[in-house]
């Protein structure tokens, strides 16, 4: 599967041009495209934290405000990762598109020495075993929207990463070559 919309990775996510309409519960679209792929890396099913979507939508309010992608300090959500997105267009971002953006790094994940891997952090936070609590946050600001992912345990530990990033059932096929 690959992207036909132009992406730019600085730290966060950001994207612009034609995307999905959001439809339906976003929240519950966002959990179940998070268990998808982890299902494929042998990771447990995570569940929605009401706590942490409230924090999540709250900051990604503060981002639509502030028109741009910054993470959080760790103190604004201890214990926590967070993947962040925008696009900017006429269709919004739906749920499946922003982790599926943030899922496309495994294509530059390397099993064998995860540890030399460089430019996946938001596809290992995804898949990251020991995270099981997971919230979401989205926000509109004119043609913009932003989406907060919040992942609890964090995940994106050094020296962790055999152990909390399988392969599972991953294709390489997927990254199309």
């Amino acid at each position: 599967m690959s992207l036909n919309t132009p992406v730019v990775l600085l730290g966060a996510l950001c994207i612009f041009g034609g995307l999905l309409n959001v439809k339906g519960s976003y929240e519950k679209d966002f959990l179940t495209a998070h268990n998808k792929y982890r299902r494929i890396h042998r990771a447990p099913p995570m569940r929605l934290d009401s706590s942490m979507t409230r924090q999540a939508r709250a900051y990604a309010q503060r981002l639509a405000r502030m028109g741009s992608l910054q993470h959080s300090s760790s103190s604004e959500r201890p214990g926590q990762g967070e993947n962040l997105a925008m696009a900017c267009g006429s269709g919004g971002l739906s749920a499946q598109r922003a982790v599926a953006m943030w899922y496309e790094e495994v294509c530059k994940f390397n099993f064998d020495y995860p540890e030399q891997s460089r430019g996946a952090g938001h596809f290992t936070q995804i898949v990251w075993k020991n995270s099981v609590a997971l919230g979401v946050g989205v926000a509109h600001s004119g043609r913009c929207t932003y989406v907060v992912g919040r992942y609890r345990p964090a995940g994106n530990r050094r020296g962790q990463l055999k152990k909390n990033v399988a392969k599972g059932s991953f294709d390489k096929s997927h990254c199309g070559g």
